[in-house]
Parts: C-alpha cells; sequence; structure tokens
C-alpha cells in the first residue's frame, strides 16, 4: 500500500515539475514575441520594404529611359502587320522614306513589294489610344 502511495506522489510530483517546466518555456516564447514585435524592429521592416520599393521604381524608371534611347535610333519602324495563317505574317516596314511590304514565316523573310511612296502613314497612337481618347472626349462633353 505504501508502495502505492509513493507511485502516486511521484506521479503528481512528476506532473508539478512538468507544468513548471512548461509555464517557464511559455514565459521565454513570450518575451521572444514582445522582443520581436517592438517599434523598432517594425521601424526597420518598414524601411527595408521602402528600400525595395524604391529599387524597383529605379530599374522600371532606367529601362523606360534605355527603352527610349534605343526607339530614338531606328532608322527602322514596323507600320502595320497581318497575321496570314498560324505562323505566316505579311509586315509593312518603313525604312527612310520607302515602305516595304514583307513575307515572314519561320526561317524565311521574302520582300513581296517594295513601294517608294508612303501606303499607310504610320500613327504614334495605337488603336486603343484612339478609341480611348474618343471615349473621354465624348464624357467631356456631356
Amino acid at each position: 500500500m505504501m508502495s502505492y502511495c509513493l507511485k502516486g506522489l511521484s506521479a503528481v510530483a512528476l506532473l508539478l515539475i512538468s507544468d513548471i517546466s512548461l509555464a517557464a518555456e511559455d514565459a521565454a516564447v513570450d518575451a521572444v514575441r514582445e522582443d520581436v514585435l517592438t517599434s523598432q524592429a517594425i521601424i526597420q521592416m518598414l524601411l527595408g520594404l521602402a528600400l525595395v520599393i524604391a529599387v524597383i521604381f529605379a530599374l522600371a524608371w532606367v529601362l523606360r529611359r534605355v527603352s527610349n534611347l534605343q526607339q530614338t535610333h531606328q532608322k527602322m519602324k514596323v507600320v502595320s502587320s497581318l497575321s496570314l495563317g498560324t505562323r505566316e505574317r505579311a509586315v509593312l516596314i518603313e525604312v527612310g522614306d520607302k515602305q516595304l511590304l514583307l513575307g515572314v514565316s519561320p526561317g524565311n523573310v521574302t520582300l513581296l513589294q517594295s513601294f517608294s511612296e508612303k501606303v499607310l502613314v504610320s500613327s504614334s497612337e495605337g488603336e486603343f489610344a484612339k478609341k480611348l481618347k474618343q471615349s473621354i472626349d465624348a464624357g467631356s462633353a456631356e
């Protein structure tokens, strides 16, 4: 009978010790949580995020500048393009004062016609930009 009492007391003592150790671990975790959520850590995270966003915008600006520089030096431009099949296209390009109609297929480019005067005038605005301007003008007129 005495052995059962000793076993019971030892089991209760083990439970109490494990509860104390769990409470100590919870206190350590709470201390870590408090350290992570300080105002200094939040400010550091926000500054890092702002730096990353600034780098993204700077790279976008540089890429836009470089692509604009490349476009201004080009003497050739595509005036129009028409799909003739799954992999074939007819492309009208402008080189100086001449316009060339090219047949383009995989691995082959053929001159179909050369025009000494302009057949089509290349517009700097796309079809979407024209429609957007028309809808804005119509909305402001009302």
